[in-house]
């Protein structure tokens, strides 16, 4: 929860003082129980800088979107304490990477990384949806962010539906972190692939974040930012459609074009 401070406000008439809120910025270390060698072991799998809470649901999501887990069934429960603590279930077989801690910020989910990672083409499974509908998405999820009224400092991100309906929205000081919630939510609501969904994101759309989208099966990323040349590259390659600069009167659409349409009139030409 947002937490309010002292500030000294400075205008041209002087100094005053006064209050503000500011955003919760926390580590959460991830801690993995598995087995070893018919033992049950306890290691550290990094640590990343989040906005506290729906933690369990960004645990499970960063390990999956990373690759580390295939799914809910994967692992048991997440307990959070001072620590997420994710138990491996028996016979699960999963790519942890326990011999390479990592230390994430709030800023980008694959910095530290060696390389990146390979993204595999969606299919087509129908996800269509109108103009109309991507151009109302910037109001409702503006009314959804309770934390950035607050103080300013937090991204969104919101998972849609084809009618242009908000699903699911999650607020984080690292728009990755509020992205992998989303999908850690979905993990546990045992609903992925998100094939009839979209991802709405409040800022730019980087490369990790559409690599998220694509690894949980979500077709349509829509920004309010900007996206970059690596993003773009990767929604043509992985058959996503990507969409930026997102507002109530227009939108620059970057991929998968054929997606968006308007009402009675056909796709949008690029």
């Amino acid at each position: 929860m947002p937490r309010r401070v002292p500030v000294e406000r400075w205008t041209a008439d002087g100094p005053r003082a006064d209050a503000d809120w500011l955003a919760d910025e926390a580590p959460l270390e991830i801690l993995i129980e598995h087995s070893f060698k018919d033992q049950r072991r306890t290691a550290s799998w990094g640590i990343t800088l989040r906005t506290p809470g729906h933690d369990d649901e960004l645990a499970l999501g960063l390990l999956f979107s990373e690759g580390r887990i295939g799914g809910a069934a994967d692992v048991e429960p997440v307990e959070v304490l001072d620590a997420a603590r994710v138990r491996v279930a028996f016979g699960a077989h999963v790519d942890l990477d326990l011999g390479r801690p990592r230390a994430a910020t709030a800023a980008c989910g694959f910095c530290g990384s060696p390389d990146l990672p390979v993204t595999e083409a969606l299919e087509d499974k129908g996800f269509r949806m109108t103009y109309e509908a991507l151009a109302r998405l910037p109001a409702l999820l503006e009314a959804r962010q309770g934390q950035f009224q607050d103080t300013g400092a937090v991204h969104a991100a919101a998972l849609f539906d084809a009618a242009g309906g908000l699903v699911a929205v999650r607020e984080d000081i690292g728009r990755h972190n509020a992205v992998d919630k989303l999908i850690g939510w979905a993990l546990l609501q045992r609903i992925l692939p998100l094939e009839q969904t979209g991802l709405l994101l409040s800022g730019r759309a980087g490369f990790e974040l559409v690599h998220k989208a694509a690894r949980a099966g979500i077709p349509f990323v829509a920004a309010i930012g900007a996206p970059t040349t690596l993003s773009v590259d990767l929604a043509r390659n992985a058959n996503v459609t990507l969409a930026g600069f997102l507002r109530p009167t227009k939108v620059n659409v970057y991929a998968g074009n054929w997606r968006l349409r308007r009402l009675s009139r056909g796709p949008i030409s690029l």
